[in-house]
């Protein structure tokens, strides 16, 4: 397979968080025209910014977030992540 029959996919996450505690009802036709404006400003820069994709794919969720955890964990040490000096190691193709 050749580089170019590669699946590539630039992948950017966002997520607004409501504060705890904000007295507001936020309807939902308030939050859909929020979504359409924020798409519409992606793609109007897309071109410009990564003229390269073709397809944009738009996830939108609302949701409660009774349970949200992410924990960073350290990986062991070796030579490519910084961890091991680099005299013994072999020049890897990026």
């Amino acid at each position: 397979m050749a580089d170019n029959d590669v699946p590539r996919v630039l992948r950017l996450t966002f997520e607004f968080t409501v504060p705890k505690g904000l007295r507001v009802n936020i309807r939902n036709t308030r939050r859909m025209a929020a979504v359409k404006a924020l798409v519409a400003a992606v793609e109007a820069l897309v071109s410009r910014e990564f003229p390269w994709a073709q397809t944009m794919t738009v996830r939108h969720e609302w949701m409660y977030a009774w349970h949200d955890e992410t924990e960073e964990r350290e990986l062991p040490p070796t030579a490519l992540n910084g961890g091991w000096p680099d005299d013994d190691v072999e020049d890897i193709e990026d």
